[in-house]
């Protein structure tokens, strides 16, 4: 999950690397949970800038790693000595949320040989160069080609240099040369697991460029192709590819368990929702395209086409969780025709009167409310990023909302485009002033809002076709609008079916896999698939 915008010379920057102070998790809490930014002058000392002119990076490509010269993002990104960041993760690893470390991007064409200089010109966070407190850094480059995915890593062609330490200020410039390319991944080979590809009509026509669509399709346990079978449609999470069908070949054949036998009654069907502004949600929408209509009228029948499957709603159940809860429930709920069921977990906003913290609709700034800054992550209790810190961080790796991370891809999946072609802003890059306009163009994929417009339409799909199940304490506070959610839907007054909307006190956003709730899942699922 999640990012935004403002620039790296605003003094509010300046507490980012402060940690933020503990304060009360408990869901419904009405108040942001750090200190004001007038509280923190300590923070904001710590950052007074020293002499002019040191903490330079020179970033040099290699002559032996490219050919001819590049164009795209480059970003230095450091770690510092005593974060909470472990010492096997690398700098290019980030950002990092459980604890914000320093990065800093320009765009850049580079020959190969040739250095380029990031000084205090680069977009900055969460202070410029110069103004890194003293001590002991890791640093890293990387250098982003390409707009395909929301992770570097699976974009052929990127560089990455090697990890440098130095100490700050440094009075020469720290010296990284980006040797590394990123190689195509093989598809791995699974016993038991194949990778579909269909060139995408569709989206190709609206890109401008060929689309695939992409599916990890797991085949049942002890598989006869003479039989027909139903599918689980499963959508990954933010960051998450068609890749993620890999974890479900370690299967065993002894495991009489209900996940074992469903495993052996269904096709477990992985889909990609990655594309240029990251995860796309399975929405159609004026930035990504019809990507739902992609999915229904080219990738499905496709498979049914090329696999046994149920081709009916009743052989077609979908299932995710974070931002693939919330698009299997958009699934779920604009193509009754097609999908059955979803099982869906702490998915992203359902209602965006709790777009996270924030009401969409009321409040007017995203970055401050009631005098604080507004939280976005918290882990154990404690607040680790805010709205402001996370979307520094994704200006950083692209700027105009183009770094397809978290914040970027909902601007991009819920919002219109601006002038220039990339997602618009849902606030002001610099105040977070919320911007109205935008912000109504949302309402558009609100599940709560659509719910109370409608409840005659939509209720009785909630009520028959939908479990979901959120922590009640969720690491970015999407159990608020689950909660806005089930009282809307009780509100409703929809005949009881076999859907649900659950609550589970004390889980967060990862410990929700512990619950009972969610464990009686391959139960539910057998249930509905033998009806």
């Amino acid at each position: 999950m999640l990012l935004a915008r403002l620039t790296a010379s605003s003094a509010a920057a300046v507490c980012a690397l402060a940690a933020p102070r503990a304060v009360d998790t408990q869901a419904g809490a009405e108040t942001a949970a750090v200190a004001p930014l007038a509280a923190q002058a300590t923070a904001v000392a710590e950052f007074a800038p020293p002499a002019s002119g040191v903490n330079r990076f020179e970033v040099r490509l290699a002559a032996a790693a490219r050919a001819e010269a590049a164009a795209g993002r480059l970003v230095v990104l450091l770690v510092r000595e005593g974060s909470r960041i472990p010492a096997r993760r690398q700098p290019a690893d980030g950002p990092f949320f459980e604890d914000p470390q320093p990065l800093f991007g320009v765009d850049a064409r580079l020959a190969p040989g040739e250095a380029l200089s990031i000084d205090d010109e680069a977009t900055s966070f969460p202070v410029k160069p110069s103004q890194l407190p003293p001590g002991r850094y890791r640093a890293q480059a990387r250098f982003d080609l390409a707009r395909l995915d929301s992770d570097w890593r699976r974009e052929p062609g990127n560089l990455v240099s090697d990890v440098v330490t130095f100490e700050a200020p440094a009075s020469e410039p720290v010296r990284l040369v980006l040797a590394e390319v990123v190689a195509p991944e093989p598809a791995p080979v699974i016993d038991g697991v194949e990778w579909f590809e269909v060139r995408s009509e569709l989206l190709s026509g609206f890109r401008g460029r060929e689309v695939t669509l992409r599916a990890g399709v797991v085949l049942p346990l002890e598989y006869d192709p003479a039989r027909k079978y139903p599918a689980i449609y499963e959508v990954p999470g933010f960051g998450g590819n068609h890749r993620g069908a890999r974890g479900h070949g370690r299967r065993t054949r002894t495991d009489t368990s209900a996940k074992g036998l469903l495993a052996r009654e269904a096709f477990r069907i992985v889909l990609d929702p990655e594309g240029p502004n990251g995860h796309t949600l399975f929405a159609d929408s004026d930035n990504n395209g019809p990507c739902g209509a992609a999915l229904v009228r080219e990738l499905i029948p496709a498979l049914e086409s090329r696999y046994p499957l149920v081709a009916a709603p009743s052989g077609r159940v979908l299932t995710g969780h974070s931002s693939g809860g919330w698009s299997t429930l958009w699934l779920a709920l604009n193509y009754p025709d097609v999908f059955g069921a979803t099982w869906s977990s702490a998915p992203d906003p359902v209602d965006f009167r709790r777009f996270q913290r924030l009401d969409l609709y009321a409040d007017t700034n995203f970055y401050v409310r009631d005098g604080g800054e507004v939280p976005s992550y918290r882990s154990g209790g404690e607040v680790r990023m805010t709205t402001r810190q996370e979307n520094l961080s994704e200006e950083v790796l692209g700027p105009d909302n183009s770094s397809a991370q978290q914040w970027d891809s909902w601007f991009a999946a819920f919002g219109p485009r601006n002038e220039r072609g990339n997602p618009a802003a849902l606030y002001d890059v610099e105040t977070g002033r919320i911007e109205r306009a935008v912000a109504e163009h949302y309402r558009r994929y609100d599940l709560g809002a659509r719910l109370r417009a409608d409840p005659a339409r939509w209720a009785p799909i909630w009520r028959g076709s939908v479990r979901l199940v959120c922590g009640g304490e969720d690491s970015y506070y999407l159990n608020e609008a689950v909660a806005l959610l089930a009282a809307d839907l009780e509100a409703a007054g929809a005949p009881p079916g076999a859907g649900y909307v659950a609550l589970v006190p004390g889980l967060d956003h990862g410990t929700i896999f512990s619950s009972e709730i969610l464990r009686r899942w391959p139960e539910e699922m057998l249930a509905f698939l033998k009806q």
